[in-house]
């Protein structure tokens, strides 16, 4: 992450005007938003998820380490999908 990326305290949650739905058609989780949409894998629909603006960082890797194992591999992998999540506008 970059020095202006949030720290662990940071409370993500979803941008005004971004919505997390799953698609009737085909049960996938997509981030819809203006104009564009983005489906999910499994991974990253859990990461946001989690982004209820309730939960810090920390708070995320650790419900996902307790999902998924191996603490520091979340950590990181987490902080860089939020990182770019944020720099493209869809979480604050």
């Amino acid at each position: 992450m970059n020095s202006d990326a949030p720290g662990r305290e940071w409370r993500p949650r979803l941008a005004a005007g971004v919505r997390l739905r799953v698609d009737p058609a085909d049960g996938r989780e997509r981030l819809l938003f203006p104009e564009a949409a983005m489906e999910l894998n499994e991974t990253a629909a859990a990461i946001v998820r989690l982004c209820d603006g309730r939960r810090s960082l920390a708070e995320i890797v650790r419900e996902l380490a307790g999902r998924y194992g191996t603490a520091d591999a979340i950590a990181r992998e987490t902080a860089e999908f939020l990182g770019a999540m944020r720099e493209r506008r869809l979480v604050e």
